[in-house]
């Protein structure tokens, strides 16, 4: 598995997502699966890792919008996909103590 940032957890939903993109490319509709991927990282954002959530929840946006923008332009539902993700963390997380 290829290094996007730097936590194993992120990584591993980060390659949920890609995976999810590529069964994109042959017609699947994994609007849900990836929805749940980010509701993963959300949760985790917000009661697991250390530091700011709003801060980190940037920098792994940042990061899927990355390889959204780097994607061939031959490849659009994988582009797709990987924008819808970055579409759900853009939304601002709440408070943690209301999780």
């Amino acid at each position: 598995m290829e290094t996007y940032v730097n936590d194993n957890f992120l990584n591993e939903i980060i390659d949920k997502i890609l995976r999810c993109a590529t069964l994109a490319l042959y017609g699947e509709d994994v609007r849900f699966s990836v929805l749940l991927a980010i509701k993963d990282v959300r949760y985790y954002l917000a009661k697991v890792k250390t530091g700011d959530p709003r801060i980190n929840q940037r920098v792994f946006e940042c990061s899927l919008a990355a390889l959204a923008n780097s994607t061939h332009p031959s490849m659009p539902d994988y582009k797709k996909t990987l924008e819808y993700a970055v579409s759900l963390m853009a939304i601002d997380l709440p408070n943690a103590d209301r999780w």
